[in-house]
């Protein structure tokens, strides 16, 4: 008889162990999967903060080459000038054109 009570003592006591490592882990399991969530919103904002650097140093680079292109052809300050300004109210038109049609797709 001793020796079930002592069988049954250990069982229960090796049963209350596997029920706490068991919330251990469920509780790592949900601190995890909660930071899991956070980083792959973090993810997904920082490729959205990536993309938008991208486009602006795109249009950045266009307008850089544009100015070039208008000092190279305009003799002067002032027809440089007017060549910046074409060109300038040319890459709005073409930059509203595109967003138009980023629309439609």
């Amino acid at each position: 008889m001793k020796i079930w009570n002592r069988m049954a003592k250990d069982l229960a006591e090796q049963l209350a162990r596997i029920g706490h490592k068991a919330e251990l882990l469920v509780t790592r399991y949900s601190t995890l999967k909660e930071q899991n969530e956070e980083l792959r919103r973090r993810l997904l904002e920082m490729e959205a903060e990536l993309r938008a650097r991208d486009a602006q140093i795109e249009k950045q680079n266009i307008e850089l080459e544009h100015f070039r292109v208008s000092s190279a052809l305009a003799p002067d300050v002032a027809t440089a000038r007017e060549a910046r300004a074409t060109l300038t109210e040319l890459v709005r038109e073409i930059d509203a054109c595109v967003a138009d049609l980023m629309k439609d797709v």
